[in-house]
This record gives C-alpha cells, structure tokens and sequence, in this order.
C-alpha cells in the first residue's frame, strides 16, 4: 500500500477523496460553487485534483455536504437563523 491509497481523514475511501478534492478546488476557485456538478466534475479532472472521474451524483452530494460543514462553522450565522 503507497501514501497515494491512504484515504484522507474524515471520510473513508471516494467520498472523502473527492469531498478533499473538492475543498482544494473551492479554494483555487471559489466561483466553483455557483456551477453544476458536472461542471465541477471537469474542472477536478482538468486541475489534476482526482485521478479517476467521481459521478456528478457523487460530486453533487460531497458539494452539498461542504456546504453544510460551512454553515455549521459560521461565525456569522446564529442558532436558528436559516
């Protein structure tokens, strides 16, 4: 086993490496965020962050649960507030 098939902390396997590489590319890109998953999806490919090509189903969901992991780490946002 190489350094390469360790998955990342916090989620096992795909889903944790495609939610990693989908960090880094928010960060690269913030404007990402406004596009479809399937948009995403090239743009992950196209910036060398993944090395096999995640379902824009499997993006979709791992950008949904960026977001969420974001609000919940908002100083901004109070209990209650939607």
């Amino acid at each position: 086993m190489s350094i390469d098939d360790v998955p990342p902390p916090g989620r096992p396997g795909r889903e944790g490496e495609v939610l990693e590489a989908l960090r880094e590319a928010i960060r690269r890109n913030p404007l990402l965020r406004e596009l479809p998953p399937e948009e995403v999806t090239r743009q992950l490919m196209l910036g060398g962050l993944l090395r096999d090509e995640p379902s824009p189903e499997l993006v979709a969901e791992m950008m949904l649960e960026l977001e969420v992991e974001e609000e919940e780490f908002d100083p901004d946002v109070q209990p209650g507030d939607s």
